[in-house]
């Protein structure tokens, strides 16, 4: 006779104990499952520890008397090109998938529309072309000038916002939300974080794949999850996974 905790995983307790520039984030314990993850899994505790990240910023300009200009209802700099390591990629090509028929259909049709203007300006070509980082900002300039809303924006809103990619977590402002209709060019004051998710995380992903690190612009993710399916069903031991994504994530990455 079993029980139902007979079929329950092992779980082991981490407790996350991480120092930033801006402070300690408080000390949080974390169930992790010991069975195998996918790169999807780490999205939600990486948002969790993104937030943390970005408070302890904000909190850092509030003191010294700034004010965060960007609030609900202010979807103006959601014209941007949003950059997606894979695991968000493949995480929100799940929630995509996940939505009822009506409303998934309306989102890939944004995708679909999106994608052909990106096309027609010759965009996509570029973005496979790209070389340099001042070759990315004139690409982002353009993108930016297509007026092409984010295809989660509601009513001047996230309609995705407890799962928003970390970008967009990262991307606060304590200049003028006016001057946000031409961020390239107006003195934009972004607040500085401590940590880079996006960013950490591609360079875990490229490590764990043995690939080049990369970035997913947000609106071609239907497509590139698609031509990278064998990625996004690749598995690592969940407990060792979670710890190595932490050493990317708070800069003390070990070396195997």
């Amino acid at each position: 006779m079993t029980s139902e905790n007979d079929n329950q995983p092992e779980m082991k307790i981490i407790t996350i104990n991480i120092e930033t520039p801006d402070g300690k984030l408080p000390t949080a314990k974390v169930r992790i499952p010991n069975i195998p993850m996918r790169l999807a899994d780490l999205v939600p505790p990486m948002q969790q520890l993104c937030n943390g990240i970005v408070e302890l910023a904000n909190k850092r300009e509030i003191a010294s008397g700034s004010a965060i200009s960007c609030k609900k209802g202010c979807g103006v700099c959601c014209c941007q090109l949003v950059p997606l390591s894979a695991p968000e990629a493949f995480f929100l090509y799940g929630y995509i998938k996940s939505l009822p028929e009506e409303k998934r259909k309306v989102i890939e049709e944004k995708i679909s529309e999106i994608r052909k203007a990106m096309d027609f300006a010759g965009i996509i070509e570029r973005l496979h072309n790209i070389e340099d980082t001042n070759e990315h900002k004139v690409l982002a300039w353009d993108y930016f000038n297509l007026g092409i809303s984010c295809l989660f924006l509601e009513d001047d809103s996230c309609g995705i916002h407890q799962i928003r990619p970390f970008a967009c977590r990262e991307y606060n402002v304590t200049s003028p939300s006016e001057l946000c209709v031409d961020p390239f060019n107006n003195d934009i004051k972004k607040i500085r974080v401590s940590r880079n998710m996006t960013t950490a995380i591609a360079y875990l992903t490229a490590e764990l794949c043995s690939i080049k690190p990369m970035l997913i612009p947000m609106t071609l993710l239907l497509d590139w999850v698609e031509e990278n399916k064998m990625i996004g069903r690749m598995t690592w031991a969940g407990v060792w996974l979670f710890e190595r994504m932490l050493e990317f994530a708070t800069g003390d990455r070990l070396e195997s």
